[in-house]
């Protein structure tokens, strides 16, 4: 064999290599709330990897955003019949206002309307292999605050846990369609939005302080890992709930580290409870009260936390 036949030989074979890598690993996904703080790092990620990636947006603006509308039922079908993973990240912010009758159902609607509408469409998705849901680790409820919280473990009593178990619950109408993942998630450190800027706010202002007991402890995780996290689970094509946190370090404690890393005191005295329940109403249940939760089970399956711990993670983020 000559060397052009060589050559030749070669290329075909590095050619059709490609192409195997191409249609066994290189994924079509579509992201439902791909707009959102976590979406849009979702989706340069997985994009950067070879990910082909669309994303649904009630105002499309990209070359990759689809229009859709929930509430009404509305969606451009261009490429749902192509859509091999599905992730829906839609949710409004439980953390964001008050929790009145009205946002309640709103907080409703945008987790388990958007669910049920994705699923109404999943005859026109025949290449669906994976359903991907985000979800909260607040589902276990603040009846035990020292048992550390495992994936098997019921939902708890109230309201907010009464939520994430019906997201879940319509999450798993796919489950005849595919395999189904639902990734609880902490409080993610990423300062370009999501709780870490409003936790920030006194701490840069020197007036620091914990909330309530300063006892209730904060389950977390830095948005790179969360990232990780959902690209693990998609590269191998994991199925079930899995929490989404590195660590859970007491109120008290987040707070007089990020005290510690922009340099500032922390010294004044705890807010207290009864101010937190009049400024917040029910919604300072999330504030006031804190679980734990193990990662053990996205360990277990092969995962490596880039930031387990909370200085470090704190440090990078406030870099």
């Amino acid at each position: 064999m000559d060397q052009w036949s060589f050559f030749l030989l070669n290329f075909q074979t590095m050619g059709l290599a490609y192409c195997y890598f191409l249609k066994y690993f290189m994924k079509n996904i579509l992201i439902a709330g791909g707009t959102g703080l976590i979406g849009q790092r979702l989706v340069r990620s997985l994009e950067s990897k070879g990910h082909t990636v669309n994303v649904l947006s009630r105002n499309p603006k990209g070359k990759n955003q689809l229009f859709w509308n929930p509430l009404k039922q509305e969606i451009d079908e261009t490429c749902l019949s192509k859509v091999e993973v599905l992730i829906n990240l839609s949710g409004a912010g439980i953390a964001d206002k008050r929790w009145s009758k009205s946002r309640k159902e709103e907080l409703f609607s945008s987790r388990i309307g958007t669910t049920t509408f994705l699923f109404s469409l999943e005859a026109k998705m025949p290449r669906l292999k994976h359903f991907i849901t985000s979800s909260g680790i607040n589902c276990y409820g603040y009846e035990d605050d020292e048992r550390i919280h495992l994936e098997s473990d019921p939902f708890g009593k109230d309201w907010l846990s009464g939520l994430v178990r019906d997201w879940e619950i319509s999450a798993d109408l796919f489950i005849h369609k595919c395999e189904v993942a639902k990734v609880r998630t902490a409080v993610v450190f990423d300062k370009n939005g999501g709780a870490l800027p409003r936790m920030l706010g006194p701490v840069k202002l020197g007036i620091g302080s914990a909330l309530g007991s300063g006892k209730q402890h904060m389950p977390w995780i830095h948005a790179v890992d969360l990232i990780g996290i959902f690209e693990h689970i998609i590269d191998n094509e994991l199925s079930g709930a899995y929490n989404a946190v590195a660590a859970y370090d007491t109120n008290k404690e987040v707070t007089k580290s990020m005290a510690e890393t922009l340099n500032k005191p922390f010294w004044f005295p705890n807010v207290p409870a009864l101010m937190m329940k009049l400024l917040f109403g029910e919604m300072a249940s999330v504030l006031l009260f804190g679980l734990k939760a193990s990662n053990e089970k996205i360990k277990t399956t092969g995962y490596t936390f880039q930031f387990p711990e909370l200085n470090e993670a704190l440090k990078d983020v406030l870099k």
